[in-house]
Order: structure tokens, then sequence, then C-alpha cells
């Protein structure tokens, strides 16, 4: 049987209407057991013990041989803040010494078709990214001078105008059958203005900027693949509001804050192979409170009328927004 995804960017608004409820909740306040309906379709044993923390192995960037970004060591700036980023967000990060022997073998899988790791299985994912555009320039802003209504001059001094730009790539596999899961592309841009021509270090600063700018460009995309899921498992009430068990806790990268989707499959026949698949469908948003424990959490969700549908075994699943663009971004 296979599985239909909705797009993560179509939950946005879903996760955009969330409430103002506290997050620190205390389970001697929710002291109401609720009973779930099963969902149709539950989780088996083996989908239970398959709940775990993503492990990625993270190659060293690649700067393309690219002049500006090797000056800059923007290839050093792109490692460390993709490591930081996972490592933030739940994803363990793979001691990189067995990246040389997957290398050589990713190497291979990619030139000649031939796919497969068999070295020590300490991974599921693997990372690589690429710069794979970097420039900076200094354009000249002449002086101008302007009047008001009533005849004021105004003088504004010459300026130039810096600007940096960095493109990044980065190919996630999957391990150890080294299928390429997704390519992101992300663009940074970072413009300061300032009364002089700049430096050398001031376009080595703004190229490290931009590259950040460039993995922020993808962050949202890249951490929801490795986002953690599990299912509901329990329910309790406080007067008309709710707490829901899930079976994913700081073990699986789960933390405080977190914002999650439930969602729920729904069977679906194709009227001409007649062949079933399921649609998952999503039933609520929520934000995982502080109660996490290795294995287990409880979320608060954001809408108690649509909280009412769900179900004993119903997916939870970690979503990332984008971030909104700040002003390291050109429009």
């Amino acid at each position: 049987m296979r599985a239909r995804y909705f797009p993560v960017m179509a939950l946005s608004a879903l996760l955009a209407l969330g409430g103002c409820r506290s997050m620190d909740v205390s389970l001697s306040d929710y002291r109401q057991e609720v009973p779930l309906d099963a969902a149709p379709r539950l989780p088996t044993e083996a989908d239970l013990e398959r709940l775990d923390r993503a492990r990625v192995v993270l190659f060293e960037a690649e700067d393309g041989d690219l002049e500006k970004a090797r000056r800059a060591q923007a290839a050093t700036t792109l490692t460390l803040a993709i490591e930081e980023l996972l490592g933030a967000n739940g994803v363990e990060v793979v001691d990189r010494g067995i990246a040389a022997d997957l290398g050589r073998e990713l190497q291979l899988a990619e030139v000649k078709g031939v796919a497969g790791y068999d070295g020590p299985a300490l991974a599921n994912y693997a990372v690589k990214p690429t710069i794979t555009q970097a420039e900076y320039a200094t354009e000249y802003v002449p002086p101008t001078k302007f009047y008001d209504k009533r005849g004021k001059a105004y003088y504004i001094p010459e300026s130039f105008r810096h600007r940096a730009g960095v493109n990044i790539s980065l190919r996630v596999y999957e391990i150890p059958s080294l299928r390429p899961v997704k390519t992101l592309n992300g663009q940074g841009r970072n413009t300061v203005s300032s009364g002089d021509r700049g430096s050398r270090d001031m376009g080595v600063s703004m190229i490290r900027a931009a590259t950040k700018a460039a993995l922020g460009d993808v962050r949202a995309e890249l951490l929801n693949l490795f986002a953690p899921r599990g299912y509901v498992i329990g329910k309790r009430m406080k007067g008309n509001d709710s707490i829901l068990r899930i079976s994913i806790g700081s073990a699986q990268g789960l933390v405080p804050g977190n914002k999650v989707v439930i969602f729920t499959e729904q069977e679906n026949v194709n009227p001409i192979t007649r062949k079933t698949s399921y649609d998952r469908i999503p039933v609520v948003s929520g934000t995982v409170s502080g109660i996490v424990t290795a294995n287990e959490a409880w979320i608060v969700p954001e809408d108690e009328a649509k909280a009412r549908r769900v179900r004993l075994g119903d997916q939870i699943e970690v979503v990332h927004k984008d971030s909104p663009r700040g002003n390291l971004f050109l429009p």
C-alpha cells in the first residue's frame, strides 16, 4: 500500500491559527482520562519500534572552487551552520569519521549508478552541501541634492552599496540505499551601505552572512525531512481544555515548543485499479508542552473543536515553518 502526503507548505495556514493557551501544563490539573476511538488503521508494533531520532552524516561542504567562497571560508561556515541547525532541532549529527568511506560509495553511486552502502549502520541520512555561487560587489552611489516644498535644500553625501550573494545546494540521501531523497537549493543575499569602498574583511564577512542566509532560505524544508513522527496514544481533560499524549519524546528529538500537526488516514480506493491507498488528512495543530520524557510527551491542541476529532493511533508530525526573511535578503 502507498500513502499520499499533503505538502508541508499547505499546513502553514493551519499552524498559523494557533491559540494562546499556556504550554506550561501539569498532569495534576488534567485529571480526567478520556478514552479515544481507534483510528481505522492503527500502528503496528513494528511501526512503534521504528520511531527514532533522525541520524545524519554531514559531509564537509564544498566551495565549488569559487575564489570568493574560498577566500571567505564559506564552506566551513556552511558546514558549521548546518551542524548547529540540525543539533538544535533534535537531529543527531553522526561522527564525521564514517563520512570518508560513505563519500566514496556515494561518488560511485552518482557516477556509475551503483547504489548501496555496506559500512556501519550509524545513520539513516546523509547531507552533502555545496556552494554553487558566491559573489561580492561594491556599487558607487553619487551624492544627491533635493529641495522640499519651501525650497530648503538637502544634501545626501556619496556612499557605497555593498552586495553579497551566495547560492547553496544541499543534496540529501537515504542510507544505506544511497537513494537521493531531495535536493534543496537556497539563495542568500546581504546588502550594506557605507561611506567607504569597503575592504577585504567586509567582503569576507558579508559572504559568510549571505551563506547563513542561504541556509535560512531552506531551513524549514531541511528540518521537515528529519522531523520526529509518532502517534497519539492518550488524552486528558481539564474542563473544556484537553492535552494529548504522544508516542515520541526527547529520545526521538522532540523538544518543548515544537509545532506539530496531527493527521488521520483516510482510505482511498482507485476506481480503475481497485488498489487501496491512504490520504493523510490534517486534523489539528498543536504545540509540545513542557512535559517531555524520553519516549513520550504531551501536546496542547490549538483548537478544541478540531481536537475532539483526534483518534487513538492518529499520526503526529513536527512541522517547521519558514522564518520571515530579514534584512539579509534582497528583494
